[in-house]
């Protein structure tokens, strides 16, 4: 039965999903440029929902699918939260930016080394 709800529900998520996709279709460039991050999230959100995945217990994801718009609630739930994704972003691209100057620096000491 829990295998079943777990799903039951990812496949509701993803008809969800493709519902909210075509939506975007009749937008313009603009409004659907303007949605992006909207639809990343609901992508992304959807993979905590896999039926391999244990994250939830089985009342959590009856209650979740009994939803009318699931994937709508669980947007609305990220956009309502505190966490700063711009945190997260702002992390990776300094880990980045680092790595790359220490490689910098090690080039410019091996161009030095053979220059002389």
């Amino acid at each position: 039965m829990e295998e079943t709800i777990r799903k039951e529900l990812y496949e509701k998520l993803e008809n969800e999903l493709a519902s909210y996709k075509k939506e975007l279709e009749s937008l313009t460039a603009k409004e659907i440029i303007d949605k992006s991050y909207e639809t990343v999230i609901k992508e992304e959100v959807i993979y905590l929902f896999y039926p391999e995945s244990k994250e939830f217990d089985l009342d959590e994801l009856k209650s979740l699918k009994n939803e009318k718009n699931s994937l709508d609630t669980l947007y609305q739930g990220w956009m309502d939260c505190d966490m700063n994704i711009c945190e997260l972003v702002e992390d990776s691209a300094r880990d980045t930016v680092e790595d790359l100057a220490r490689d910098f620096k090690e080039k410019q000491v091996k161009k030095k080394d053979k220059e002389r």
